[in-house]
């Protein structure tokens, strides 16, 4: 900015080339990892309505440089992903990788991939979405009314570029995140708006626009603050009096109005508020696990095992979970039989679990089925050996053992590898394997299966191997195993309909098979008017004990309150909980200090919604990022016009002269 000649007025001219202070370099990456504090396990939310302010403050100190921006901002992205997402490194140890090789040939370049798109913000933020940013007007030998005025005047036209910049920079920061959920390396956990979940009340407007969508708010406060903050002080220093920031002000009653209506709208669908309903079913479920590495298949004798879950030598992955299912139907017995002596004066009513999830992990055995009829085989099951194969001819079988065992009937789902059988009897393992749910009914009879669609990468397939052969040879020379091909997507959008044991009334079931549960557009296309349950199966364990299943559980929380339908979910390693439709966790399986690695069950009377309907989100999914792209494009478009027209007219003159 340069101050012309007349009083009062000042003129933007194109900043001066300068070199980035070498500290600007350190600062971004150090706001990077000050976000991740905002996230699980340190869980400091606060931090998210400030933590861009450091790489605000050095994009809009500088020169506004495309290239500049997109370094500062990339530095900022490797902060903030390496820190909240460095769980990813335990897989590493799981294929018995060296830690230093994994990090610098996987872990790395994942991570420098995912911070490019928080760098091409930072070049948008940098340059288009650049606020005025003036020094102020020369009010040189003037009187203290006539500063006073031509302050507030300026001041007004720093709060107009200051609300362009804002809603540009919180649009598109929306954009970037959704991108990164849905791109080749679609990967949609810890948004901004997560770290609005404590309380709940913020949490609720995932309802009408979507979790990405949240993150609007935050960085949209973070711009005003940064500009209010700046705009106070050069005030102060041109009249000696600090003006009011009206846009920090209005700012405060909006999150002021959007605390309020998300608070209402958690209490209406909190679990004590739709347990006094008439249209409530009140649906007691169970997830148990048995905690176990990825690399462990049977239980041990180990003293931090609970006493029901200690097993004899032999005893196979399914027969362990299933003697760890009728301990604690009996535990639950006994625990509200206790609890109806105590108090009798309160009426209690036995509820014993009617579904039981158990996790992704917990089969032993694939199930087989016929490419041709479509039907599962089976064969002999014996819980108490090493099982070859599980199907239709073996549910017998188990209805038998869980009759012995003292147990009543309940609907079981669990994970499975499904394998395609042709009618010659050849297997297609492994080009004809499904990642899948198996839904069994409480009489045992039948098995109803579902498959995974949105597959992990690099777990479940190889983004662009197909094209580039090579990465294939590099990831299993480091890996040591072969992935990409042999599990398929599944496919499909009706939900699973299950009838409850006991009674003629129907749910039906949403299904959301390892981390799916944290995919919000996928989920959607399940939702039907009246009675949904969401079921997730998961499998931790490849993270052995990092925070990996305490952020899974977290983000599958604003599934519930998108759809606004209740949650069960079963976790090797992570959390078996269940969740409210208001994102609220009736009861999670954790030790005393939070962490989710521990072996047992979680039992909660779910609250299901009979008439239950859609949300906004549920009927018209992500339009809020749209929506959002479309405000990016305006706000940015004046920018762009100045840009275009000033290379236009040098492009005229330079013609003229020749």
């Amino acid at each position: 900015m340069r101050k012309n000649n007349r009083p009062g007025t000042y003129q933007q001219l194109p900043e001066p080339e300068r070199a980035t202070p070498w500290w600007h370099w350190l600062l971004s990456p150090a706001g990077g990892v000050v976000m991740a504090l905002a996230f699980l396990p340190y869980d400091i939310s606060e931090l998210v309505w400030i933590a861009l302010l450091p790489l605000l403050y050095v994009l809009w100190t500088g020169p506004a440089k495309w290239w500049r921006g997109f370094r500062l901002g990339w530095l900022f992205g490797m902060g903030y992903y390496c820190t909240t997402f460095s769980w990813i490194t335990e897989v590493g140890y799981t294929f018995n990788i060296h830690p230093l090789l994994f990090i610098a040939a996987a872990f790395i370049p994942l991570m420098a991939v995912y911070s490019c798109l928080v760098g091409a913000w930072a070049a948008i933020t940098a340059t288009l979405l650049r606020p005025t940013l003036s020094p102020g007007p020369v009010v040189t030998d003037m009187k203290f009314e006539q500063k006073k005025a031509i302050w507030a005047k300026w001041a007004w036209h720093d709060i107009a570029t200051t609300l362009r910049s804002a809603v540009g920079c919180a649009a598109l920061w929306v954009c970037i995140e959704w991108l990164r959920a849905n791109g080749t390396l679609g990967f949609s956990w810890n948004s901004l708006g997560m770290a609005l979940y404590d309380g709940l009340a913020f949490a609720q407007w995932a309802e009408f626009v979507g979790t990405a969508a949240l993150s609007f708010l935050p960085v949209f406060t973070t711009v005003i603050i940064y500009c209010a903050m700046r705009r106070c002080y050069l005030h102060f220093k041109g009249v000696s009096r600090a003006g009011r920031p009206w846009d920090f002000y209005a700012t405060l009653i909006v999150i002021f109005i959007s605390f309020s209506v998300g608070l209402t709208l958690s209490r209406h669908n909190s679990p004590l508020s739709l347990m006094k309903k008439e249209s409530t079913m009140k649906l007691p479920v169970m997830a148990v696990q048995i905690n176990k590495d990825q690399s462990e298949h049977i239980a041990d004798n180990s003293p931090d095992v609970p006493r029901y879950l200690r097993v004899q030598n032999g005893l196979s992955q399914y027969g362990v979970y299933l003697r760890a299912t009728m301990a604690a139907f009996n535990e639950i017995q006994q625990d509200t039989v206790r609890l109806a002596m105590k108090h009798p004066e309160l009426g209690i009513i036995q509820q014993l679990p009617v579904w039981v999830v158990w996790p992704e992990s917990a089969m032993g055995m694939p199930i087989w089925r016929n490419t041709e009829t479509g039907k599962l085989l089976g064969g002999h099951i014996d819980p108490f050996t090493t099982n070859e194969f599980f199907g239709e001819e073996g549910l017998p079988m188990v209805r038998k053992l869980v009759q012995e065992m003292g147990g009543p009937a309940f609907t079981l789902f669990t994970g499975v590898d499904e394998v395609l059988l042709t009618p010659e009897g050849e297997y297609l393992f492994p080009k004809g394997q499904y990642n899948s749910m198996a839904c069994i009914p409480g009489d045992f009879d039948s098995i109803q299966t579902t498959a995974k669609q949105h597959l992990m990468p690099f777990g479940e397939y190889l983004p662009l191997v197909d094209s580039i052969s090579w990465i294939g040879t590099l990831y299993s020379e480091i890996t040591g195993t072969q992935v990409g091909e042999g599990i398929k997507p599944g496919s499909g959008d009706n939900p699973i309909p299950m009838t409850i044991p006991g009674t003629e009334e129907k749910v039906d079931v949403i299904p959301a098979i390892c981390y799916e549960d944290t995919v919000g557009n996928l989920l959607t296309k399940y939702v039907r008017k009246g009675p949904q349950v969401i079921v997730n199966v998961s499998n931790d364990a490849w993270f052995r004990n990092s925070v990996c299943g305490a952020q899974q559980a977290r983000n599958a929380a604003f599934r519930c309150i998108e759809l606004r339908r209740p949650m069960v979910r079963a976790a090797n390693r992570g959390v078996c909980c269940s969740i409210a439709p208001n994102g609220a966790f009736i009861h999670a399986l954790l030790k005393g200090d939070g962490t989710p690695h521990l072996p047992g069950y979680s039992y909660a009377i779910l609250p299901v919604d009979r008439n239950a309907g859609f949300t906004l989100y549920a009927l018209l999914g992500d339009w809020a990022v749209l929506a959002c792209a479309l405000l990016a494009l305006l706000t940015m478009s004046p920018r762009l016009m100045e840009k275009f027209g000033s290379r236009m007219r040098v492009g005229q003159s330079g013609k003229a002269i020749c």
